[in-house]
C-alpha cells in the first residue's frame, strides 16, 4: 500500500562516499543542527543583557542573607526556589557577568536540546526524519525571549528538560514495565518544579502521552489502567504541590481572575489567533513594540493568513497519511490551549500586552516538536535495534525545513534589534567605571533605575540603585551604595548610569526673613531643637540640612523611631544623610552644650542627579 513517500535522489559530494562518514551520517547531521541552533542563541545572547526580574533577582541576591525564606519566596506568582539558588551561585561566583550568564543559558538549552533528542532516539529511533523536530525546536522564535532573559530562561529551560526527561522516562517505563523509570519521572516532575510552578502540568502531559501512545494495543481504558498507581502518585505530586504553592504564595500570588467575556474573547483571537500560529511556522518577519525584555510579537493579517495556511496544510497532510496524527496533533493544541492560553490569561488579567510575548510558548515547544515527530512517523513501541528502517523522505520535507530555517532566522534579525543589550550594558559598565573612581567621603544615595531597564510596577525597594547597583562593588564601596550614612558630599546615579551631586525633589523649608536684616536662622527652643513638617512616605528618601557654624556642632536627627548622629562641620555648608519611612516630624537637636549653629534649610525627598555635570573627588564643600 502507498504511504504517500517519495523516493528521491540527490546526487552526494565525494567526502559523503567516506565509511567513517557514511558511518557516522546521523551523528553529523545532529551535530550541525545542534550548532546551529545554539549558534544562533549565542548570537541572539551577545545582542541581550541583564533587565528587569534579572535586576531584581541579582540584587536581592547580593543583600538578602541566604536561606529558605529567600528561596521560598513568590514572585509575582512564581515559587522557584531552584531558580532563585541558580542566580544565587552566578551572583556569588561574578555578579552581572553577562558572559558568564550567558553560558549559563547556552548550557540549559543545549540540555533541553539533547534531552528532545534523546527522547526522539527512543520513539523512532536513530532515522533521519527525527532531525525535523530538533531543528524546529533549536530554531524556534518562541524560544528567543527565554533563550535570551536570565528570569525567563531559569524558569522556561529548566521546565523543557524536565517535562522532555520525563517523557523519556516514560517511554522506557511503557518499553519495560521496569518501575525505576516511573520513579525517575517523578523525580524529574520534582526537579522542574523547584524553577517553575507551571512543571505542575507535567504529570497530565505524561498522562496524556502514555495513552496517545498506547491506546492503540490496550485501548484508552486499558493505557490509563496499566499504570493506575503511577497516576494516584502523580495526583499526589501535583496537589501536594498545589497546596505548597498555595500557602507560600498566601493563597494567590498574582491575583488570578476570570475575565469578562469580552476580555477573554479580545486575548483568545491575539494569543490563539495570531501570536501562535505566527510563531510556530518561524515568524513573525517584524516585530511590534520593545518592552524592558525583548520585543512583542506583531505580526500582519497577511503573515497570520500564510501561518495559518502552512499550519491546515501541514495538519491535513500529515492526517492523510497517517491518521494517528490527529492524536498527536490534539496533544499539542490541548497544552497551547489549557496550560498556555488559559493559564497566562487567568494569571495576568489586566496586562493584554502578555497576549503578544513570545516566551508564553516557549514550554509547549518541545511537546509540539514530540508531535510534529508522532505525526511525522510511527513511534517504534518495544521494538528494538536502534537502527530501526531510514524510511523515504517527502521530497517537501528538506526544502520546507530549509524555509523555516530561514524564515526563522529573518525572525532573529528583527528581534535582536528590539533587545536591550547595547543601552543597558553601557548603563551598568558607566556604573562600574563611576564606582571604581569615586573618591573617599562621598555617600551614593539611591536612586531609581531607569524605567526603560525596569518596569515601574515591580516594588519600589527593587527599583532603587541602593539595590539593584551595590553588586557592582564589594566591602566598604558596597556599604556606602546600599546603606549610605551621612556625608558632606552626596551622589547619586543619572539616567546614563554616570554619578551626579545629589539635588532633592521633596519638602524644602526656609526661614522666614528677620525685620532686622539679620542672617535667616531656624528658631531653636530652649532645649535646641527644631521641628520641621517633614515626612517619608517611601524607602529611599535623603535629607540635607544647610548650616553656618564657626566651630563642629554634634546634632541629632530624629525620624520616626530613628535617631542619627550628625557633626555640622565648619569646613562645610551642608550635611546629607538618608531618611527612613516615617510618616511624622523631623526633630533636630543641638547637643547640650555645644554652640547654637544657623540652620539655614532644610529639604527631604528623592535622590535626583544634578543637571549640570559636576566633578566627583572628595568630600570637601
Amino acid at each position: 500500500m502507498n504511504d504517500g513517500s517519495v523516493e528521491i535522489e540527490l546526487r552526494l559530494p565525494r567526502w559523503a562516499a567516506i565509511p567513517s562518514v557514511r558511518r557516522h551520517a546521523f551523528a553529523i547531521a545532529a551535530l550541525l543542527v545542534l550548532a546551529g541552533g545554539l549558534g544562533l542563541t549565542w548570537w541572539l545572547l551577545g545582542r541581550s543583557y541583564f533587565a528587569e526580574d534579572d535586576i531584581v533577582f541579582i540584587g536581592r541576591a547580593a543583600e538578602e542573607t541566604f536561606g529558605w525564606d529567600d528561596l521560598s519566596r513568590v514572585h509575582i506568582g512564581h515559587l522557584m526556589p531552584g531558580a532563585l539558588a541558580l542566580v544565587r551561585a552566578i551572583t556569588a561566583v561574578s555578579a552581572y557577568d553577562w558572559t558568564l550568564v550567558s553560558i549559563v543559558i547556552l548550557v540549559l538549552r543545549a540540555g533541553a536540546a539533547l534531552a528532545l533528542l534523546r527522547l526522539l532516539r527512543l520513539m523512532f529511533g536513530t532515522r533521519p526524519l527525527i532531525l525535523v523536530p530538533l531543528a524546529f525546536f533549536l530554531f524556534a522564535p518562541a524560544n528567543f525571549q527565554a533563550g535570551t532573559w536570565l528570569a525567563a530562561a531559569i524558569n522556561i529551560l529548566p521546565l523543557q528538560i524536565a517535562m522532555l526527561m520525563a517523557l523519556s522516562s516514560q517511554v522506557l517505563l511503557i518499553r519495560t514495565g521496569r518501575w525505576r523509570h516511573a520513579f525517575a519521572g517523578l523525580g524529574w516532575t520534582c526537579a522542574g518544579l523547584l524553577f517553575f510552578e507551571k512543571a505542575v502540568v507535567i504529570p497530565a502531559v505524561v498522562f496524556a502521552f502514555t495513552v496517545l501512545l498506547t491506546a492503540k494495543e490496550r485501548g484508552v481504558l486499558g493505557a490509563v489502567r496499566r499504570h493506575s498507581v503511577l497516576w494516584l502518585v502523580h495526583l499526589a505530586l501535583a496537589g501536594g504541590y498545589l497546596v505548597v504553592y498555595g500557602l507560600a504564595s498566601g493563597g494567590g500570588g498574582i491575583g488570578r481572575a476570570l475575565p469578562g467575556l469580552h476580555r477573554a474573547m479580545e486575548y483568545s483571537a491575539a494569543f490563539l489567533g495570531a501570536t501562535v500560529p505566527t510563531l510556530l511556522v518561524g515568524g513573525p518577519v517584524t516585530w511590534g513594540a520593545e518592552t524592558t525584555a525583548g520585543p512583542l510579537v506583531a505580526p500582519g493579517v497577511v503573515e497570520i493568513v500564510v501561518a495559518w495556511t502552512v499550519l491546515v496544510a501541514i495538519v491535513v497532510v500529515t492526517c492523510r497519511r497517517r491518521p494517528a496524527a490527529a492524536w498527536a496533533w490534539a496533544l499539542g493544541a490541548g497544552y497551547l490551549i489549557v496550560a498556555d492560553g488559559l493559564l497566562i490569561m487567568f494569571g495576568r488579567p489586566d496586562s493584554a500586552h502578555h497576549a503578544f510575548e513570545s516566551r508564553y510558548i516557549a514550554d509547549a515547544i518541545p511537546l509540539v516538536a514530540v508531535c510534529l515527530a508522532l505525526a511525522l512517523m510511527p513511534w517504534r513501541g518495544s521494538r528494538p535495534g536502534p537502527e530501526a528502517g531510514a524510511r523515504a523522505v517527502s521530497a517537501f520535507t528538506v526544502p520546507a525545513v530549509c524555509a523555516y530555517v530561514a524564515l526563522a532566522l529573518v525572525a532573529a534579525t528583527g528581534f535582536a534589534q528590539g533587545l536591550p543589550g547595547e543601552r543597558n550594558r553601557a548603563y551598568f559598565e558607566t556604573a562600574r567605571a563611576e564606582l571604581a573612581a569615586l573618591g573617599r567621603g562621598v555617600e551614593v544615595y539611591p536612586a531609581l533605575v531607569p524605567d526603560t531597564m525596569l518596569f515601574p510596577w515591580q516594588a519600589f525597594e527593587n527599583r532603587l540603585t541602593s539595590r539593584a547597583l551595590s553588586p557592582l562593588a564589594e566591602g566598604e564601596l558596597r556599604r556606602r551604595i546600599s546603606r549610605p550614612g551621612p556625608a558632606y558630599r552626596g551622589v547619586t546615579f543619572d539616567e546614563e548610569g554616570r554619578l551626579r551631586p545629589v539635588r532633592i525633589f521633596g519638602g524644602f523649608v526656609v526661614p522666614a526673613e528677620r525685620t532686622d536684616g539679620g542672617p535667616r536662622c531656624f528658631p531653636l527652643d530652649r532645649g535646641g531643637s527644631v521641628t520641621f513638617g517633614l515626612r517619608a512616605e517611601h524607602p529611599g528618601n535623603v535629607a540635607r540640612i544647610n548650616y553656618r557654624v564657626r566651630e563642629p556642632v554634634g546634632v541629632t536627627v530624629r525620624t520616626g523611631a530613628l535617631d542619627t548622629r550628625l557633626v555640622l562641620a565648619p569646613e562645610h555648608r551642608q550635611v546629607f544623610f538618608p531618611v527612613p519611612v516615617h510618616r511624622g516630624d523631623l526633630r533636630v537637636t543641638v547637643d547640650p552644650g555645644a554652640a547654637r549653629p544657623c540652620l539655614t534649610a532644610v529639604a527631604l525627598g528623592a535622590a535626583l542627579p544634578e543637571e549640570a555635570p559636576g566633578k566627583v573627588s572628595d568630600g570637601a564643600g
